[in-house]
């Protein structure tokens, strides 16, 4: 199958899964995402958790449409913050905040802020004091110049004095709406939340590059590069691993084994991706 086939096919076919798989029940109880959560309301929550007074109080430095590392194809909605309960600026990716998974009797930023910061104690109790490995999900950052470079990662993120306030903030309707699709594909294909969320926002993706093409089933050859680089994050296995295993006698079941190794935390399994995610979310056999 070509590459657009397959990308279109993760949006239609996704597009038709997520609208019909309701009813019977959502995640597991008590297991919560924000996924419509702005960096100013992750912000604010952080002073809260933090117990910080007005004058000692996080403040968001960039948004995400201004940073160098959300420009480039692959790469999450980046912004910069100015973290005082550690007074060092911090760079956090806006999908990994949105996809913070807590356990509680409801929903909201404050638990989502209060988990980052159990996740963030975590990590340096295991000595990773400048973020998680690699910078993937966030990291504290330096101003060099006038730019912030990430330590862990070494991205640049944006220059310090370009600022612009923007709306990360969805209406009411668009969170439910996210939210019960997240909540279906997470009871439909039993995985987690957090790889519900990468699937229906990969679906999602798919369909607005397809809707920004006035309805052409035809995507760009930067959209297909993006989506490539979005499907190698998720899956753990490259395009040219895929082409080379399909030579392979045993090739297929290869790649399915390692995609679920990558995701065995999900509650992905190599026969789950074989048998349901495949065929029915992405229309390939």
């Amino acid at each position: 199958m070509k590459l657009k086939n397959v990308l279109i096919g993760a949006s239609l076919l996704a597009t038709a899964a997520l609208s019909s798989c309701g009813g019977g029940g959502g995640v597991t109880y008590g297991y919560y995402n924000t996924p419509y959560i702005s960096a100013t309301q992750f912000v604010n929550a952080l002073n809260d958790v933090d117990g910080a007074p007005y004058y000692d109080e996080s403040e968001v430095i960039l948004y995400t449409d201004e940073t160098y590392r959300s420009a480039q194809p692959g790469q999450d909605d980046w912004f910069v913050i100015w973290d005082a309960e550690y007074n060092q600026y911090k760079a956090v990716s806006l999908q990994y905040i949105r996809a913070i998974t807590y356990y509680s009797y409801y929903s909201s930023s404050y638990q989502t802020a209060e988990e980052f910061r159990n996740i963030e104690d975590d990590d340096r109790f295991y000595g990773y004091f400048d973020g998680d490995l690699f910078g993937d999900d966030y990291e504290v950052v330096d101003l060099i110049g006038s730019t912030f470079y990430g330590r862990e990662s070494g991205y640049a993120y944006e220059d310090e004095l370009e600022t612009m306030d923007v709306n990360l903030l969805a209406g009411e309707q668009q969170v439910k709406k996210l939210a019960q699709k997240v909540s279906n594909i997470s009871y439909a294909y039993q995985v987690s939340p957090e790889m519900a969320l990468s699937l229906v926002s990969l679906g999602e993706k798919v369909e607005n590059m397809l809707q920004k093409g006035a309805g052409q089933q035809e995507l760009t050859e930067a959209d297909q590069e993006v989506l490539l680089k979005d499907l190698e994050h998720l899956t753990g296995v490259t395009l040219e691993e895929v082409i080379a295993a399909g030579s392979e006698a045993n090739g297929k079941q290869e790649i399915l084994k390692k995609i679920a190794n990558k995701n065995a935390d999900s509650g992905l399994t190599s026969q789950k991706l074989e048998d349901k995610i495949l065929p029915e979310l992405f229309g390939i056999k």
